[in-house]
């Protein structure tokens, strides 16, 4: 046994599932365009910033040090920034009595308490 419906009747329910089809197509269509949406990469770090950070490697201390003119930030090993205000008027010797950061004719020098200065590397 089958159901016949009139013809009117059929067009309706076909109407239907055709709006019900190409509103799932729709969105797939948009999920699949969102997916390949590919952010613009930002900028990378220090580009743009007028202090850049420098790394060096002063007899296996690691420190990113950012020059600011009157003083110089200085992470130590992946550890948080500490400012070292500029001692003189030269602008080369950064200090805070404890950690000190030479920075002379193009070589980079990092001493802690009373030890004297090692030689860094980088740049």
């Amino acid at each position: 046994m089958s159901i016949t419906l009139p013809n009117d009747m059929a067009d309706v329910v076909g109407g239907k599932v055709q709006r019900v089809l190409r509103g799932i197509v729709g969105a797939f269509v948009i999920w699949t365009l969102a997916a390949c949406h590919h952010p613009t990469p930002s900028a990378s770090i220090g580009v743009g910033n007028p202090y850049p950070v420098s790394s060096y490697v002063c007899d296996g201390t690691r420190l990113a040090v950012r020059l600011m003119g009157e003083s110089a930030s200085v992470s130590v090993d992946g550890a948080a920034a500490i400012d070292l205000p500029a001692i003189g008027n030269s602008g080369t010797t950064f200090s805070n009595g404890r950690q000190t950061l030479l920075t002379e004719q193009g070589r980079t020098s990092w001493a802690v308490g009373r030890a004297m200065p090692v030689a860094c590397t980088g740049g």
